[in-house]
């Protein structure tokens, strides 16, 4: 694989591609008042993260700049981010076997939805199992707003759920809503809802954290269908209920920054 045949299957899998948008439920066709709602409850808690990923693949290194969605968990800076931004091991996608490349992430620094300054922050832990990892800042100023996912509400097939993203600076970095849906639930291997939105923490029609939202990288390239008969059952998100999202950011919360002393 060239360096350059790398950097593009980073971006593609970084990008995370999102499914087509959900069809809204009827009690939801005028989405004004939930996204004033959402935007008054939670926009200040979501938040862009850049960090500087490196790429080793057969003793060579390529650094590329990326940035993610972050989410505010608590008022002293933790931050949660998607798993794969720190850590991508490509040989899970059935590429290059034990010599596959390997991408790892530092630097990482925040921007607050308020400020333009761009702070530090530093990895406490990662959960691979459930696709999540967490962040802190370092020392910030003052508290800061953040989702209280204690207060979360149980997701099931067939409700509407909405995500608060951030935009880049050519589009100001404003807050933008979307709407998803619940569409299924499995148990394989473990318990995930199956979803139809975007990558980022869930939230329901009056601003409870319902799910953590993402893409299951190395499950959609190990189950690509590219034949005539384009089965689009497993082109769908995972969402991770918001309780097993709750009980992993308490546990990263009393963990110091991972190789601090």
């Amino acid at each position: 694989m060239t360096a350059r045949t790398l950097a593009l299957v980073l971006a593609l899998l970084l990008a995370a591609p999102a499914a087509p948008a959900a069809v809204p439920d009827e009690a939801f066709d005028d989405y004004r008042e939930v996204f004033k709602a959402l935007g008054e409850q939670h926009a200040e808690a979501i938040v862009t993260v850049k960090f500087v990923m490196s790429v080793t693949n057969s003793g060579n290194e390529q650094r590329v700049e990326d940035r993610t969605q972050a989410v505010l968990v608590s008022a002293d800076g933790l931050l949660l981010v998607p798993e794969r931004t720190i850590s991508l091991d490509f040989s899970s996608f059935g590429e290059g076997g034990q010599g596959a490349p390997v991408a790892t992430s530092r630097d990482f620094r925040v921007r607050l939805a308020d400020s333009d300054e761009w702070l530090p922050a530093d990895l406490v832990t990662r959960d691979s199992a459930l696709g999540l990892a967490w962040l802190r800042m370092r020392k910030p100023a003052r508290p800061l707003p953040f989702v209280d996912l204690s207060r979360g509400v149980r997701a099931e097939p067939g409700m509407v759920y909405f995500s608060v993203l951030r935009t880049s600076d050519e589009w100001g970095g404003v807050p933008v809503f979307r709407p998803g849906l619940v569409l299924g639930e499995t148990h394989t291997p473990t318990f995930r809802l199956l979803v139809d939105g975007v990558p980022g923490l869930a939230f329901s029609h009056d601003g409870k954290p319902m799910g953590y939202v993402d893409v299951d990288l190395a499950s959609m390239m190990r189950s690509r269908n590219t034949g005539v008969g384009m089965d689009m059952a497993d082109m769908v998100l995972r969402m991770t209920p918001i309780d097993k999202v709750a009980a992993a950011t308490a546990q990263a919360a009393a963990l110091p920054v991972a190789g601090a002393d």
